[in-house]
């Protein structure tokens, strides 16, 4: 698994400079000029974001060429419009096989080194003592297929970690949070807490499709991730044969609660206290990881706050940062 993409992305580019590369064809729309010639639009899109293109020449044959949800080759100008930018497609082709297409190339991904949260993971796996729950996981991740699947799987589509290797990261950083709480708790089972933590998105390895961009599978939309995700789980135990009773039924309540309450999707409350303390870890970096990329990508240049979030039905307000606090303090000094 590649770290990071080689290529900045289109959404980087600035107008005048020319671009050839991979992207994805997210959306296709043929529209009329008022002279009633058509011409066709598309919205093509790669790691770092997405831009429109429009073609001129032969657009009915090109908009029968190419579908929603293929990888294609482009030349490209970018262009100023109106507040942003379009690209000038100038060549287009669809990749092949032999092209060997990262997706990582093609979709966004976390910023964090993939290799590193691959070691951070391994070492938090060796950290399980209980044997029945070690011999759960080596069970679950001994299939290299699914591993790798669960490495590169995003852990939302909308609100929180939605790219590549999402959960990984989100899973990283629950881990360490929990070796925290449990610091301030000792009663708390740590053990449990942590493969709580590893196995209650496992079921999004099958909820999301890869293909082309981020979206729900079919059996993602019919199922979600809960229910595929205990019966994977449940699977597993059943294979350890000696995992007792009792275990099992607190771990599977994890997965079962996780969400918290009924609105969130949870079949039932946490009702332990692993399961209260796992409800909160994810809200916690699941808020905290979307919140940064709103200021990231949400906040104007040069206002105190980001543009309207829908999810959030609020502003959300940009703080100073210390050098431009201590700035305006030596201004002011003078």
């Amino acid at each position: 698994m590649k770290n990071h993409s080689k290529n900045p992305g289109i959404k980087s580019l600035a107008p005048g400079q020319s671009f050839t590369g991979f992207c994805v064809l997210r959306k296709k729309e043929i529209k009329y000029k008022q002279s009633g010639e058509p011409y066709l639009v598309l919205e093509l899109g790669d790691h770092s974001g997405r831009l429109k293109a429009r073609i001129w020449e032969k657009p009915l044959e090109y908009a029968r060429a190419y579908e929603v949800g293929n990888v294609v080759k482009i030349k490209a100008l970018v262009q100023a419009f109106q507040d942003d930018r379009e690209l000038k497609i100038q060549k287009i082709r669809l990749a092949a096989r032999e092209d060997g297409v990262d997706l990582y190339e093609l979709l966004p991904h976390t910023a964090k080194d993939v290799n590193e949260l691959k070691r951070q993971f391994e070492t938090h796996l060796q950290s399980i003592q209980d044997a029945h729950l070690a011999k759960l996981l080596t069970l679950l991740f001994e299939d290299r297929d699914f591993k790798e699947a669960y490495c590169m799987s995003p852990a939302g589509k909308l609100w929180h970690h939605n790219y590549l290797s999402g959960m990984l990261e989100h899973v990283v950083a629950m881990l360490d949070t929990a070796e925290v709480m449990k610091s301030h708790y000792p009663s708390l089972n740590l053990d449990l807490l942590k493969t709580g933590i590893i196995c209650h998105g496992v079921g999004k390895v099958k909820e999301y499709s890869l293909e082309g961009f981020i979206d729900f599978s079919d059996q993602g939309r019919l199922l979600g991730y809960i229910a595929p995700g205990f019966e994977m789980v449940g699977h597993r135990i059943e294979q350890c044969g000696d995992f007792p009773g009792e275990l099992k039924d607190q771990l599977l309540h994890l997965l079962l609660s996780h969400p918290g309450d009924a609105a969130e999707g949870a079949p039932l409350p946490p009702m332990t206290l692993e399961a209260v303390v796992l409800q909160h870890l994810i809200l916690l970096d699941a808020n905290a990881n979307a919140l940064c990329r709103i200021l990231e990508n949400d906040a104007l240049p040069g206002a105190r706050w980001t543009k309207f979030i829908p999810l959030l039905q609020r502003f959300v307000y940009v703080s100073k940062e210390p050098e431009q606090d201590k700035r305006q303090d030596d201004q002011a000094e003078v």
